[in-house]
């Protein structure tokens, strides 16, 4: 508490007056990692243009956050809680959930022909892959976000047909183009 206070210029009291005492400083700390992770991830999401893009721009974001920052990976999955955060469940429920509902919110917003629950059911699906590449790294923070995009623009692919940017999607996923039926007739 005093190296915290002497950092903020306040004295010890101050800082004990404001927080109370350790543990409640630290989850303030906690909470404003998550905050400030969810923010940015937001603005990523807010930035893309179709529902595959706002997928990748969310897992990359996250990823990117949370390999730069051991707290909020020890808040997202759980490891190194005991050194990190011995007094807060983890994973965090809340803030995973809050990551669920921007990307779910962001399906809602591009696909509104989908029903809530099925947004809801593909964003906790993507952030579930997520934080299994942040508990098993074996690619890097691009080629993980692409892995999870590729997944989810499989799974949305029947719901992203009538989207005006289709083609598009698919050619920066990876998935091939439709079959054509020029020159052939059914009669």
């Amino acid at each position: 508490m005093s190296e915290v206070a002497a950092m903020a210029g306040v004295s010890r009291q101050t800082v004990y007056n404001e927080f109370g005492g350790k543990e409640t400083l630290a989850h303030a700390v906690v909470l404003n990692q998550a905050r400030i992770c969810l923010e940015s991830v937001a603005k990523a999401i807010r930035a893309a243009h179709d529902p595959v893009a706002g997928i990748r721009a969310a897992v990359r974001r996250t990823l990117e956050i949370s390999t730069a920052d051991p707290l909020l990976t020890a808040l997202l999955t759980g490891m190194r809680r005991d050194a990190l955060l011995p007094f807060l469940s983890v994973p965090d429920l809340p803030t995973l959930r809050a990551l669920t509902e921007l990307i779910s919110r962001h399906l809602r917003t591009q696909l509104p022909q989908l029903p809530a629950a099925s947004t809801i059911f593909y964003a906790d699906t993507v952030v579930r892959l997520t934080v299994s590449h942040l508990l098993v790294p074996t690619a890097t923070t691009a080629e993980a976000a692409d892995t999870v995009t590729a997944i989810a623009a499989s799974v949305l692919g029947p719901h992203l047909a009538g989207q005006p940017r289709s083609r598009q999607m698919r050619a920066r996923t990876g998935q091939p183009r439709p079959p054509t039926t020029t020159g052939t007739s059914s009669s």
